[in-house]
């Protein structure tokens, strides 16, 4: 495609032209100026006439190759998440420069020198989906004033991209639908992102998406996850009335004493959260990550079903593990990866917060098979201890304190411990 040429160059250089013509004439005799004249203007004219004819055919040309969305990642149906690229991408072993690094990334894909054309435009909107995935882990902590700037630059870049795609609709507004409708799922998962870290009540901006429109699988897990986890949390809040600041083991115990019309409600709403996450596994592919975060989403809203309905068995024990699985492999790839490329490095924080949440799953394993009176087991299904009293003694419960440095797991440690300091006194 050719460049877009300065309009004013070409024009002061026709009108220098038609000049110079002039200027030969007036020193011509006067018998043949006035014909030389007429020649310079009519060549003028043709100049100019054939200036604005191709300025007019290259405008449609490059107007056409920039509303192209051609071979664009959010049409494509094969496009598949991974997130490990992302964690072996940021190496910061600080969560300052970590989180630095995150926000930075995303914001290049709109930096103001970038020009975007259509499938340019989708490709900086996917990239920034595929790490929201990621922000969670840099806007709910103990730190508000950190996560409170970090909040601010991802609105802040929302608006970014609003901007940029309400630019493209002037060109090609036949091509914006999915460009616009997967924005508002960026901005419609942050909201969810921002209230589970504010613990504010906030309408699901999800339930406004289209979400059959969704082609890409990252986009189609997104929507899935985040919105079967409003219906899993408008679950919660029915059976705990709404309380705020509950431990697990307390929503587990409340869950099981509320009245039964709060319990069928819970369940429509559990159910419907345990189809959207089964639904967005189905797109996830390969993703050790993807998957298990999924399955422990799935496995929350089984266990759920089974504590409202008592003598159900929903088979929330082999969901769990598999997502026990899927971190354990994941952490082991990471830290393999690293110790190969990066032998000097430390763990990363990326890397300490996965492992967080490994700790939290194997944690939540051990919670829920205690208050359902089961064995507690390993990953594989294999009786852990003979006694439950003996898990505290295990080098995984000793060490969480040192393999936990984010504290995602202080709450669950502190509901075992008091679980079995209450099994003890009865």
């Amino acid at each position: 495609m050719m460049r877009k040429k300065k309009l004013w160059l070409n024009i002061i250089f026709v009108a220098i032209i038609i000049l110079c013509s002039a200027g030969v004439g007036t020193v011509m005799k006067a018998d043949s100026s006035n014909e030389l004249m007429v020649a310079v203007v009519s060549l003028g004219v043709a100049l100019i006439a054939l200036y604005i004819s191709l300025r007019t055919f290259y405008s449609i040309d490059e107007v056409n190759a920039i509303s192209r969305m051609d071979g664009n990642v959010m049409e494509n149906p094969k496009y598949r998440p991974n997130i490990l690229k992302a964690i072996f991408q940021f190496k910061q072993t600080a969560f300052t420069e970590a989180s630095e690094a995150l926000m930075t990334h995303m914001e290049n894909c709109f930096d103001k020198k970038s020009k975007h054309s259509g499938a340019r435009l989708s490709d900086s909107v996917q990239e920034v989906a595929d790490a929201m995935v990621l922000v969670p882990f840099f806007i709910q902590t103990d730190d508000m004033q950190k996560s409170a700037v970090h909040m601010q630059r991802v609105a802040s870049l929302i608006n970014t991209m609003k901007k940029e795609v309400g630019e493209f609709r002037e060109i090609s507004d036949g091509s914006c639908k999915l460009l616009e409708e997967t924005v508002s799922l960026i901005e419609a998962v942050f909201a969810f992102q921002k209230m589970t870290a504010n613990g504010e009540p906030n309408p699901s901006k999800l339930l406004e998406l289209r979400g059959s429109i969704f082609v890409n699988p990252v986009s189609v897990i997104l929507y899935n996850n985040y919105l079967g986890l409003y219906f899993l949390q408008r679950a919660t809040n029915v059976l705990c009335q709404h309380q705020k600041g509950l431990t697990l083991r307390q929503q587990i115990n409340m869950a099981t004493q509320c009245p039964a019309s709060d319990k069928a409600l819970a369940i429509m709403y559990a159910s419907k959260a345990v189809k959207l996450f089964q639904k967005a596994k189905e797109h996830i592919g390969e993703d050790t990550i993807w998957q298990a975060f999924v399955c422990f989403n799935i496995s929350r809203a089984l266990y759920m079903l089974e504590v409202t309905e008592q003598d159900k068995n929903t088979g929330w024990e082999a969901t769990i593990e598999e997502s026990s699985r899927n971190w354990m492999t994941a952490n082991l790839i990471i830290a393999e990866h690293f110790k190969i490329h990066s032998p000097q490095l430390q763990v990363t924080w990326l890397q300490q917060a996965l492992i967080s949440q490994e700790n939290k799953v194997r944690l939540t394993i051990i919670l829920f098979q205690m208050m359902r009176k089961r064995t507690l087991t390993d990953h594989n299904g294999n009786q852990w201890v003979e006694r439950n009293e003996e898990i505290v003694n295990t080098p995984f419960f000793r060490n969480i304190p040192e393999s936990d440095p984010q504290k995602r797991t202080d709450s669950l440690v502190a509901d075992i411990r008091e679980l079995l300091k209450t099994s003890r006194n009865v």
